[in-house]
């Protein structure tokens, strides 16, 4: 017959490592709210550049002029043609985030020079938590991020 050997644990360094634990927890929970908020509104402020590029650069390519419209839950190109406008291209908005929308223009147009139509002069905003993305853009076509 051999002897084994048993590694147990007491009650007491369990309720000791349980504890650690928590605290570790608790000291990086908030932490990673911050994180999980800073990608979701980066995701979005790329999303929205992303759309601003290329309906600028359909508008150029095509020779016509570019909508770009946007919303919540839904980012949306629309290009001019004889027959007025046709949808073009269509993404989920920053809603698909969990990031709220506020736009001084909620609708940008640009024509076959890639300059703004209208008035073009633009500022997104974009916030989750304590984060906030800005996105401005001009009449000439030039994105900025804040």
């Amino acid at each position: 017959m051999s002897k084994g050997f048993a590694l147990g644990f007491t009650l007491l360094e369990l309720m000791v490592v349980i504890c650690i634990a928590a605290a570790l927890m608790a000291f990086s929970l908030p932490r990673a709210a911050r994180l999980m908020d800073w990608i979701a509104t980066e995701r979005a402020a790329r999303d929205v550049t992303t759309a601003l590029a290329v309906g600028q650069h359909r508008a150029i390519a095509y020779a016509t002029r570019a909508r770009i419209t946007f919303s919540s839950d839904t980012l949306r190109i629309d290009r001019f043609e004889t027959g007025g406008w046709t949808p073009w291209w269509r993404t989920p908005g920053p809603a698909s985030y969990g990031v709220t929308l506020e736009v001084s223009n909620p609708v940008v147009i640009f024509g076959p020079n890639g300059i703004g139509w209208g008035a073009s002069n633009t500022k997104i905003v974009l916030r989750r938590g304590s984060q906030v993305e800005t996105i401005t853009t001009s009449r000439v076509g030039r994105v900025k991020r804040w």
